[in-house]
């Protein structure tokens, strides 16, 4: 299967593996489809030239790149490479819980905000209609939810108790319960983790995007740059990376020549193809049963699990 490498290309082989795995599964249970990987992007500086796969990999293409011929010093102490290694990778992490913060709804600035007086960030986010509430321990989670589950079988009850027998089917088929939506924000582990690796450079969370000072600064050559928030660091890396590179992004499979599918996509012997197993198409057919089948309860679910990941929505 050769598909396009973005985000429709996705869509079309979930299709593909569905029609297999429904209607020829003997060529999914003996592990006869394989899954071509054409890239997304052509790098080049100069006269070398280099296929990337992912944004993922392109991301880690920069700063490796970015990384070249610069230093970054931290109160004055210039760090090791190993040491900018290590710091490059801990933005990244940050980055990445910052994502994870905002797909549920929250800007990082407003997650930061909601500290309670203690200065504990809060684990928990419920949506009500009176508006959102933050829970900041697991105990104080699992007493709202009982309390919730309680007054939904009270308002069953009393709408069961008030309804005459000769419609209590109908009544109660279109009893909808007003529930609380509750998202998790955060796993602990993974927060203590975070905060551990930045206290190894003596940063914090809101060293990311609030300026409190000069952090560090780097250096190019006679060049030198103060950097007051960790955004300014990562960011100067990437832009570093990109110097002198030309980035080709192929929307399509279209957009290749039949020269770069055979050197990219089809040479056996330069190729990269991933086996589809049992297990890869039984998750694509879920995944379009529940989005394309007839039952809308688990649409519903996904959709509003996932809205907030939603980009260039077409309304």
């Amino acid at each position: 299967i050769m598909t396009d490498a973005d985000v429709d290309g996705s869509h079309i082989r979930t299709l593909l593996l569905t029609f297999f795995y429904r209607h020829m599964p003997a060529l999914v249970e003996n592990n006869f489809i394989y899954i071509a990987q054409p890239p997304l992007y052509r790098v080049s500086r100069k006269k070398n030239f280099r296929y990337i796969h992912s944004e993922k990999e392109m991301d880690d293409y920069l700063l490796e790149l970015g990384l070249t011929d610069l230093q970054v010093s931290l109160k004055g102490e210039t760090l090791s490479f190993e040491q900018l290694k290590d710091l490059v990778k801990v933005i990244l992490n940050l980055e990445q819980f910052i994502n994870r913060i905002e797909k549920k709804g929250l800007t990082f600035k407003e997650f930061l905000a909601s500290r309670n007086e203690a200065g504990k960030l809060p684990r928990f986010q419920i949506s009500m209609t009176s508006g959102t509430k933050f829970i900041f321990s697991e105990d104080e989670f699992e007493a709202i939810k009982l309390q919730d589950q309680e007054e939904q079988r009270k308002e069953f009850e009393q709408r069961l108790a008030a309804t005459a027998d000769n419609e209590q089917s109908d009544e109660i088929r279109e009893f909808k319960p007003k529930r609380l939506h509750f998202t998790e924000l955060f796993e602990p582990e993974a927060l203590d983790k975070l905060l551990t690796e930045l206290g190894n450079f003596d940063f914090g969370l809101v060293n990311y995007s609030t300026a409190n000072g000069v952090l560090g600064e780097i250096v190019e050559g006679d060049s030198k740059n103060s950097f007051h928030i960790l955004k300014e660091l990562i960011d100067h890396i990437r832009d570093n990376g990109r110097k002198g590179l030309e980035i080709q992004r192929y929307k399509g499979l279209g957009e290749m020549n039949a020269d770069q599918l055979w050197e990219t996509t089809m040479d056996p012997e330069k190729r990269t193809l991933i086996k589809v197993t049992l297990p890869d198409a039984v998750a694509a057919d879920h995944m379009f049963t529940m989005l394309m089948g007839e039952e809308v309860p688990p649409r519903r679910s996904f959709i509003e699990q996932h809205a907030l990941s939603v980009k260039n929505l077409d309304v």
